[in-house]
């Protein structure tokens, strides 16, 4: 009852702020979960810590802007301390499921992975699409269940795909790996799936671990590298026909794919600089993979510094990134190859250590919610 009444909270409050930058002005927003069916919010979605300048630790949301201005359209807010104001770059993008009904976090003390479902709030009252200028109506996810660990056990890293919340549990005490395990995510209480085990390396320090776009897991160190001919030296590692990790090394400088980042999918990938000395190169390199060969192209080489962190479509067409002033829209033609960039707007500010809010993906397409069962 009382998972079947927050998801209806929620649905009812999601129709109400679905308003898109592409609304003629005057156009009712929908306010039904039928009108849900055919739209959802759209833009680049980010997750700010210390929204418009507040607490870094209490003042969390997560906002759309509009992806051609960067004009806030919907703002949905998070539970306080969800998100590591300290942390520089936590995958906030696995965070919320595709239609953007829940959200999943873990806490320390107590130690426990909770699933929180969208729902509107009782101090700020659904709007239409905001003006210019005009703040967006807010909304906020309410925790609605918790997973809490066996006696020894930390639960941490809590990530969704599709209609499965996974996460990882580890026993400090035990010399067992720790596991990735998986639940439904509307009941999250039952005996949860073992997915992998996690190899320790130096210092006891677990493999990297992350979903491909179709849900397959891959566990960085149980996965055998392999070179691929073309322009530089590339090494990767793939799961599922994917790309996750992935080192270039082109004129002795290497670029290494983004630690807790999407996986792009497919063939290819986009890597940052990692040279260890001095400044790190500007722009990115985008690679795509075909069986033994590799092409690859540098992207926004003259921009002010290295692409910081990228939001991607469903599509897999193009991509946002930002560098340390501005975002840019990097459009890609049939073939994959890049087909032009474009400045869009400044990079956004918030409280937290790095001073920018995190990407979580770019929404074109509106992705609708799921009616709850009877």
């Amino acid at each position: 009852m009382r998972r079947t009444l927050a998801l209806t909270v929620c649905l009812l409050a999601l129709t109400a702020c679905t308003g898109t930058a592409a609304d003629e002005p005057g156009e009712e927003t929908p306010g039904t979960v039928e009108d849900l069916a055919e739209e959802g919010p759209v833009g680049l979605a980010l997750v700010h810590r210390g929204y418009e300048g507040g607490d870094p630790e209490a003042d969390q949301a997560l906002v759309f802007h509009d992806a051609e201005t960067g004009r806030p359209l919907h703002r949905f807010d998070l539970p306080d301390g969800s998100v590591d104001p300290m942390a520089t770059a936590p995958p906030v993008h696995a965070r919320f499921s595709e239609d953007w009904t829940y959200y999943v976090y873990a806490t320390r003390e107590p130690n426990a992975v909770h699933v929180a479902v969208l729902t509107d709030s009782e101090e700020t009252p659904p709007t239409a699409e905001p003006t210019e200028g005009e703040e967006p109506s807010a909304f906020f996810y309410l925790p609605v269940e918790s997973i809490t660990p066996p006696a020894g056990e930390v639960l941490s890293a809590p990530a969704v795909h599709g209609d499965r919340l996974w996460f990882v549990s580890d026993n400090p005490a035990d010399a067992n790996p720790p596991r990735v395990l998986s639940v439904p995510l509307d009941a999250p209480a039952g005996t949860p799936n073992q997915e992998g085990s996690l190899p320790l390396g130096e210092n006891r320090r677990p493999s990297d671990w992350s979903l491909t776009p179709d849900g397959a897991l891959h566990i960085r160190d149980s996965v055998q590298t392999r070179t691929v001919s073309g322009g530089g030296n590339l090494v990767v590692r793939e799961t599922s026909g994917s790309v996750v990790n992935a080192t270039l090394t082109i004129d002795g400088v290497p670029w290494q794919s983004f630690d807790d980042a999407p996986v792009w999918g497919a063939g290819t990938a986009l890597l940052r600089s990692a040279a260890t000395g001095g400044e790190p190169a500007a722009g990115a390199y985008l690679v795509s993979v075909d069986g033994q060969a590799h092409t690859a192209a540098r992207v926004l080489e003259d921009a002010d510094g290295p692409v910081e962190q990228y939001a991607l479509p469903a599509e897999r067409d193009a991509a946002l990134v930002q560098t340390p002033t501005a975002w840019f829209r990097i459009d890609l033609g049939e073939d994959g190859e890049v087909a032009g960039t474009e400045e869009l707007f400044p990079r956004f500010h918030d409280a937290s250590m790095d001073g920018w809010p995190l990407a979580v993906r770019w929404v074109r397409t509106p992705v609708p919610a799921e009616s709850p069962t009877e």
